[in-house]
């Protein structure tokens, strides 16, 4: 079987840094483990931060402990995000989709349906597959 490299959205770095028995956590343990090679952005990062500093403060060691297995890779330039990403996703989300090509990830894992959803199954317009956890850990799990 080929590398797994699954690139981690924010939102879902700030599920698993507060949710440690949830579908998010455990995408960091198989990092943990071995079986996939974790990665996100420093963008990603500095979003769940963010959001944990606003909504859960106490879960921010979380997040900074489960970095130890996650590979942070470059942001693209803003070039190489237009050239990658589809001109239908959100401004804000391209830049994330954009690191995640990038760096050559096989699956980009997020919860946020409402702006990556129309994308998901799309694995013929896209050079990698967006995924919910779930989808990821009941269709592709190692």
């Amino acid at each position: 079987m080929a590398e797994l490299r699954v690139f981690l959205d924010a939102n879902i770095l700030f599920t698993a840094a507060y949710s440690p028995d949830g579908l998010s956590a455990l995408l960091i343990e198989l990092g943990a483990a071995g079986c996939v090679t974790l990665l996100t952005s420093p963008l990603a990062i500095a979003e769940a931060e963010r959001n944990l500093e606003a909504k859960r403060p106490a879960a921010l060691s979380t997040l900074r402990g489960s970095l130890a297995v996650v590979r942070v890779v470059r942001e693209p330039a803003t070039a190489d995000v237009e050239r990658l990403t589809p001109p239908e996703l959100a401004s804000k989300d391209r830049p994330l989709l954009g690191a995640a090509i990038a760096a050559q990830a096989t699956h980009f894992v997020t919860g946020d349906v409402a702006d990556f959803g129309r994308f998901m199954d799309q694995r013929t317009r896209l050079p990698i597959h967006v995924m919910t956890p779930r989808q990821f850990l009941t269709e592709v799990r190692p």
